[in-house]
């Protein structure tokens, strides 16, 4: 167990990686919390079926980073050294990006095995939900792995619902036992060769590509430290637009564009960050949308009348696949300073031209994020899931191409009572429908 293979120690190596697609958070409560519970019952069971030292990893999950740890080198690493590749069945898990970049980050390493990748299929299925065969990709659908020794009760609803439901505590132990017991066969039976990790992220999905509702745009509107007013503490920017973090001075543990990323991906949305400016004419694309995006937006910025304006245009076209949050520090003395002044500005660049309605991307007046911005760092990763989850929604209802009506079309009213009263026209972008939205506000958030 001490010889070396490519650089590295075979018993620095985890037996397996388990590879699954963050569930967003429901109210308060955590739906990842028993995926947690799952590998370290699993490390137990594996740890108990071998003779590793308590020193050596027994499995790898992402969760179990530090924060500020570098997430992407800290996965690419356990990529290039695990034995096992452990995936969790889930719709979820076929549509994640990094999930289907981790599978082909390992995949690429099993092809290269002694005797080729046909003799070295090191991946160890786990039902979490019930999965009809056709669902899988052809990628999930080719591994071979046997479930018929397993009880009927996993095999049909997944270990999830073994989990949930108490008197099934027994079933759920047997199943842990069995894919432990599969882990440390397959690692003792093939040979994976260990390699120089690469960032996992630069590496192609081994799933299909999607939809592109899933592709998420991540636009910053804010300061570089080089343009700055003086009137303004620089220590919250950074050389690039992107480099905005509003809750740590100096930018400690990363950006807030970064941690957007990481919250996306979290909802399995694939995310790209950008700057507003640079990303503002796609943004407010009406014709032909390209995907939903959040803004993140720093007040002061709207202090320059530059940008003040095209965010003013922005709200009059009113895209409503693009959400707006607004991080606004309640301990940054200078915020807290000018907090109705800031307030007030926003209020009145993000109102349509004409009426006083709110654009449909933002929060309704009443709410306390609204009138206050995002106070903490801990409300921005609620606030921001919430905003991605619904831009999504509304590219996925207003965007994307509907199926061909059938049947008999529905009665129209346009003219049956007579010339309807003239009046002053709205504004193109302005509709029906979203001004019904702009009323209930944060109703549709998921």
């Amino acid at each position: 167990m001490n010889d070396a293979e490519g650089g590295r120690t075979a018993s620095a190596k985890p037996h397996f990686f388990l590879s699954y697609a963050h569930m967003p958070a429901v109210g308060s409560r955590n739906p990842n919390l028993r995926v947690s519970q799952f590998y370290e019952d699993l490390c137990e069971a594996v740890l108990q079926l071998t003779p590793l030292p308590t020193a050596d990893p027994v499995g790898f999950m992402d969760e179990t980073m530090h924060q500020g740890d570098n997430w992407a080198m800290r996965i690419s690493e356990a990529l290039a050294t695990c034995r096992v590749f452990v995936p969790l069945y889930h719709p979820r898990l076929f549509r994640s990006t990094p999930c289907g970049q981790e599978w082909y980050t390992f995949a690429r390493r099993a092809a290269n095995a002694p005797g080729g990748p046909a003799h070295n299929t090191a991946i160890v299925p786990v039902l979490w939900v019930g999965m009809r065969e056709g669902a899988l990709p052809s990628v999930a659908a080719e591994v071979q792995y046997n479930h018929s020794s397993m009880p009927r009760a996993y095999t049909e609803d997944g270990l999830y619902a073994l989990m949930a439901q108490r008197h099934n505590q027994g079933l759920y132990e047997k199943v842990v036992y069995k894919i432990a017991r599969r882990i440390v066969d397959v690692a003792l039976e093939t040979v994976v060769p260990v390699v120089e990790p690469v960032d996992f992220t630069s590496n192609p999905s081994a799933f299909p590509s999607r939809s592109p509702a899933d592709e998420l745009t991540i636009a910053v509107l804010a300061f570089k430290d080089s343009e700055v007013p003086e009137h303004r503490d620089p220590g919250w920017y950074g050389a690039l637009r992107t480099d905005w973090q509003p809750y740590v001075r100096g930018g400690a543990g990363g950006t807030l564009a970064e941690k957007a990323a990481q919250l996306a991906r979290q909802c399995d949305l694939n995310p790209t960050v950008h700057e507003f400016d640079a990303r503002a004419e796609h943004l407010m694309e009406l014709e032909q949308p390209q995907g939903p995006g959040v803004v993140l937006l720093d007040r002061w910025v709207l202090q320059d009348p530059g940008r003040a304006a095209l965010v003013a245009e922005f709200a009059r076209r009113n895209p409503a696949w693009v959400t707006v949050v607004e991080p606004w520090n309640r301990d940054d003395p200078q915020c807290a300073a000018e907090a109705g002044a800031l307030a007030g500005l926003t209020d009145r660049v993000l109102r349509r031209r004409a009426g006083g309605a709110r654009p449909s991307f933002r929060p309704s007046a009443g709410d306390r994020i609204d009138t206050e911005g995002v106070p903490t760092a801990s409300d921005f990763g609620l606030a921001f899931q919430h905003a991605a989850i619904r831009a999504q929604k509304a590219f996925k209802e207003r965007a994307l191409p509907r199926p061909p009506a059938t049947g008999e079309p529905r009665p129209r009213l346009t003219g049956a009572f007579g010339d309807p009263p003239r009046g002053p026209r709205r504004p193109p972008a302005a509709t029906d429908d979203q001004d019904r939205e702009s009323d209930r506000g944060g109703e549709d958030d998921a």
